[in-house]
């Protein structure tokens, strides 16, 4: 774990890690083929948050401890959800269920164990399906958890899921996963086999490419099954607990597992998932773990939500499995910062179901501490609780006479001396958009869906581009369509292109000329500079024209400018640095003065729910009767409302419970406007 001293290391392992996982849930989500297991994920994912708490200055919105998922594909129409299908936090130890029964019991503010509903996590692909009048009328997938992949005809498919049910609200919607059995997978495989197709990698994956299926009959040759375990939204409430709804819903005609438990204290949720820890191996579909729930609804509307999960439930994860594999090669990727990070390359093994060929490597500080060499045999561990990837080498299996891994002095792009800073733990080529690989992975953040959004304009384009020479910078992209009017290059008559692809390519750039100033800010690519950043930038500076001003000023060395931005929540003294450094290059001030000459940056405008209380500072001090301090700030800030410890002249509204001390006094003698906790409690209500 980085020393939670130094925030410059953090801040570069938290973008290597945001990158990594990133590039993971799409092959998880979209392309169904994971190239690492999922306890590997889960320790990068487990590390990123770690790094996040410790550091929240370095916390943004695009971070995936912020989002679920990834983008759907678009071969299916799309559903969004009406209450977001999210994900779970996950438990790796007894010590981390301790732990999420003590935040349950401190945000509600209680000194009883509140009842844990216990049961498998089903390793499978989650879904929903709607009901009006109960009759199925929509099948989806989670997606990214508030847009999902209409698979509406392919779930009715799954044998056992009713199509109507009978005493049903007048709207349901229920949640589950849909699994293939171990012994069904088995006999997939071997059918796979004999038709000359290629073998399954593990049961989940073989049910997720079942369900993205636009033939429907291939779907119902699967041998898919599922579980219920949720809803997502009903038109009445049904069922005051967890207990209570899965009783209803099996009653309703739903598949649910009755392999659960309700745990009255710690000592029971831990011998449950111990038992079902036992039973594993015989059971005939795949868990790998075991979710707790607060059983009572009423307190898990009041526990809520964070980013994406909720707070009332946890996945306690099964323990690790360990791998040795062969490491084939090291390679050196540039990423769109000038991070250079050690991959790798390993002899393809199966570990728990999941095809291993590579393995990030973190940095090259952690292959010294290793002595990881090239022809060395690895130990592949998938725990949760241990951060490399790579934990050990089998020195009797170290064959003789290999040489040590050399750390490369030289960018492998652009050939430049790379950049040690003796306070970081990685290299960095310092040539910005003089690296090719640099230049290629900036154009493609400028064009992604959450900064400029050029549809039609990926990876596989963007490289085809440089390798032609058509675009040397990202202002170079909306002149293409000049380059294609001339009579030397026709870009239709090229491989890979139609007179129809092209139109479509030149639309989208056209479209994507209109952008607002907080993702203009973010496709820049300024080195931490995320969308979190970029949002709080752009509400400072309003335009685009200020923006670059005061980043110029900022650069020259203005101290009032500095001084501002460093006390912005969220940027600080370092993050300037990068800021300056970005400014200080007069290429990319050119290209940003080209970009201000073709785009059309609509000012910042503040799109936050607006209540009585938006932007007005709150202080709650004393003892709450009825609301724990998380619970209260929580309502505040949903309401648009900032927090604040202390009370000031710029204090709004002051909210005292029982024994307030030097804070109320201080707001009597500012007269600013006090309130009880019941006073509270009304405008809650009132604004719900």
């Amino acid at each position: 774990m980085i020393d939670s001293t130094d925030p410059q290391k953090a801040k570069t392992e938290i973008e290597l890690l945001r990158e990594q996982i990133k590039k993971y849930n799409h092959e998880y989500y979209i392309n169904d083929t994971p190239s690492i297991s999922d306890a590997e994920y889960d320790q990068l994912f487990q590390t990123l948050l770690k790094l996040e708490e410790l550091f929240p200055k370095f916390k943004s919105d695009d971070s995936p401890t912020n989002t679920i998922g990834s983008k759907i594909l678009d071969k299916f129409g799309k559903h969004e959800h009406k209450v977001p299908m999210l994900s779970l936090g996950n438990s790796f130890s007894e010590d981390d269920v301790a732990d999420f029964i003590e935040r349950i019991k401190r945000f509600l503010s209680i000194n009883y164990f509140p009842d844990i509903f216990c049961e498998p996590k089903i390793d499978g692909v989650s879904f929903s399906a709607t009901y009006e009048h109960g009759n199925l009328i929509l099948g989806a997938t989670r997606g990214d958890g508030y847009v999902g992949e209409n698979i509406t005809e392919n779930i009715k498919t799954i044998a056992r899921l009713p199509h109507h049910i009978k005493n049903a609200p007048k709207f349901l919607e229920v949640r589950g996963e849909i699994y293939i059995e171990k012994q069904d997978f088995e006999n997939l495989n071997l059918k796979q086999l004999e038709q000359g197709k290629n073998k399954f990698a593990n049961p989940r994956n073989s049910a997720a490419g079942s369900l993205r299926q636009l033939d429907t009959s291939i779907t119902a040759s699967r041998p898919l099954k599922y579980f219920i375990y949720a809803i997502g939204h009903a038109s009445e409430q049904f069922a005051t607990t967890q207990e209570n709804l899965l009783n209803k819903l099996s009653q309703m005609g739903f598949q649910t597992n009755r392999l659960f438990n309700l745990s009255h204290s710690l000592e029971e949720v831990l011998q449950f998932y111990n038992k079902l820890k036992t039973l594993r191996e015989g059971l005939a579909y795949e868990i790998d773990g075991v979710v707790y729930k607060v059983n009572a609804f009423d307190l898990q509307n009041r526990l809520g939500f964070i980013a994406r999960s909720p707070r009332f439930a946890t996945a306690h994860k099964f323990p690790a499995i360990i791998g040795q594999t062969r490491l084939n090669d090291i390679t050196i990727q540039v990423g769109r910062t000038g991070t250079l990070t050690p991959v790798a390359e390993l002899e393809p093994i199966n570990i728990g179901g999941v095809n291993v060929s590579r393995a990030t490597l973190h940095n090259f500080q952690e292959i010294e501490r290793l002595d990881i060499r090239v022809g060395d045999t690895v130990l592949l561990h998938r725990a949760g609780d241990v951060i490399p990837k790579i934990t050990a080498i089998n020195l009797e299996k170290r064959p003789d006479n290999i040489p040590k891994f050399i750390i490369p002095e030289q960018c492998p792009s652009c050939g430049n001396k790379v950049h040690v800073d003796p306070i970081e733990v990685i290299l960095r080529c310092d040539n910005g958009l003089n690296c090719p690989k640099q230049l290629s992975e900036s154009i493609k953040h400028f064009v992604s869906k959450n900064a400029i959004d050029i549809e039609g304009l990926g990876a596989k384009q963007v490289e085809f581009f440089l390798e032609k020479g058509f675009i040397k910078n990202p202002a170079d992209i909306f002149h293409l369509h000049q380059l294609n009017d001339s009579s030397f290059v026709k870009l239709e008559n090229m491989d890979g292109w139609g007179k129809k692809s092209v139109q479509n390519l030149f639309d989208n750039i056209e479209k994507s000329k209109q952008v607002t100033l907080p993702k203009f800010i973010y496709a820049l690519g300024i080195r931490h500079i995320g969308e979190s950043n970029a949002k709080i930038l752009a509400k400072e500076f309003i335009s685009a024209s200020n923006f670059l001003s005061s980043m110029l000023n900022l650069a020259s060395g203005h101290q009032e400018i500095f001084d501002l931005l460093d006390n912005l929540d969220g940027i600080g003294s370092k993050i300037l640095k990068d800021i300056m450094y970005f400014f200080e290059c007069e290429q990319n001030v050119t290209t940003i003065n080209q970009l201000l000459n073709i785009l059309t940056i609509s000012d910042f405008k503040d799109t936050a729910i607006s209540t009585a209380l938006s932007g007005q500072i709150i202080v709650f001090t004393g003892s709450l009767a009825v609301l724990s301090r998380n619970e209260i700030k929580a309502q505040a800030e949903k309401m648009g409302a900032k927090v604040s410890a202390s009370v000031s002249s710029n204090t709004n509204l002051v909210v005292a419970g029982d024994n307030a001390g030097s804070k109320l006094k201080k707001a009597l003698e500012l007269g600013i406007k006090i309130i009880s906790e019941d006073e509270w409690i009304k405008i809650i209500e009132e604004n719900k």
